[in-house]
């Protein structure tokens, strides 16, 4: 059993990007932990919210749904403003996320990649850059230290990836994929996962027909991992030669990343 960090920047990229290999990886047995950064009341598609707190509390119920039928064991939602990530304290946020990381002990971590993902979001691409912080910083003394917690160095990163992107979204340059993982079993499952995100439904036509171009696949991009490390042993899994003793965490969080 192994503990997965995911960082996504809206809620709904827990589906739209992850979604399949979240639900292989629950039904494996691993613990994933999932922190999105943002409520997403910057989206065009609004449900029938008047004003953007009804958004917002309507988004993070949404959020909870998708990850009970991702299994997601635990998700916490941050309310840093959508559309706006750029603005925010880069800093304070990569140690709240660092925090979490040194309380959960992840073995590996996935996010976004810094280019935005498919849709080139410049949330996406902050998520993904406070992630990386994380996830090297996590590992070092020097940052951080009035934490009063150890250091973790997490095994593995991968930004999620992919071969196509959808029409209508600036061009962006997608890192290569060094792992793709077949999630053919859990296709409905990722596409009813986003559907739960029910304000978000002028978009379901659209991802759903770009989920289903891929072919029962999500691609990764290995980030960073130890040194000498093979990507060609990956074959096809994240997890693909992680072989220490598993414990459970030390510190095991009710809550992590407090302001």
């Amino acid at each position: 059993m192994y503990r997965i960090f995911c960082v996504t920047a809206h809620p709904d990229d827990e589906a739209g990007n992850f979604g399949g290999t979240l639900a292989q990886l629950s039904e494996q047995g691993h613990q994933i932990y999932l922190v999105c950064l943002t409520s997403g009341e910057a989206a065009r598609n609004r449900g029938n919210a008047t004003t953007n707190e009804e958004l917002m509390a309507m988004r993070a119920q949404e959020l909870a749904a998708s990850c009970r039928l991702l299994g997601v064991q635990r998700h916490d939602l941050w309310r840093y403003p959508d559309g706006a990530l750029q603005h925010v304290d880069f800093y304070e946020v990569a140690g709240r996320l660092v925090e979490c990381i040194r309380r959960w002990q992840p073995h590996v971590v996935l996010t976004m990649g810094p280019e935005g993902s498919v849709t080139g979001h410049p949330d996406h691409s902050m998520a993904s850059l406070m992630a990386t912080a994380a996830f090297h910083w996590a590992a070092q003394t020097r940052y951080y230290p009035e934490q009063g917690l150890e250091p973790w160095q997490a095994k593995r990163l991968f930004f999620n990836t992919a071969i196509a992107r959808p029409e209508g979204f600036p061009i962006v340059a997608l890192p290569p994929a060094h792992v793709v993982v077949d999630i053919a079993p859990y296709v409905e499952r990722k596409i009813a996962a986003f559907k739960l995100h029910s304000s978000q439904a002028g978009l379901f036509e659209r991802v759903e027909q770009f989920i289903r171009r891929n072919n029962g696949k999500e691609r990764f991009h290995l980030a960073s991992a130890p040194m000498g490390f093979a990507p060609s042993t990956l074959q096809g899994d994240l997890l693909a030669g992680l072989e220490e003793n598993v414990t459970p965490a030390a510190d095991h969080p009710v809550s992590c990343g407090h302001s």
